[in-house]
């Protein structure tokens, strides 16, 4: 590590999110499996890394599910 900052490996991406004007409003490191949920809430910028025994449904996924199980009672 050099001054906080650890150094890019093989696979690994600098992954920079700008605006319409070009100017850059997000940036992080996005490394080989690793996994980050981005959101834009009233225009703020978040890159939240998601664990890898983390699990993110959608509404569609959830109704899925629940018809899956309801059809096999």
């Amino acid at each position: 590590m050099t001054d906080g900052i650890e150094p890019m490996r093989k696979g690994d991406f600098w992954a920079t999110i700008t605006d319409e004007s070009g100017k850059v409003v997000c940036s992080f490191l996005l490394g080989q499996d690793d996994r980050r949920l981005l959101s834009n809430i009233d225009g703020e910028i978040t890159a939240r890394k998601i664990d890898k025994d983390e699990h993110l449904w959608s509404r569609a996924s959830l109704v899925e599910v629940i018809q899956e199980m309801g059809s096999k009672n």
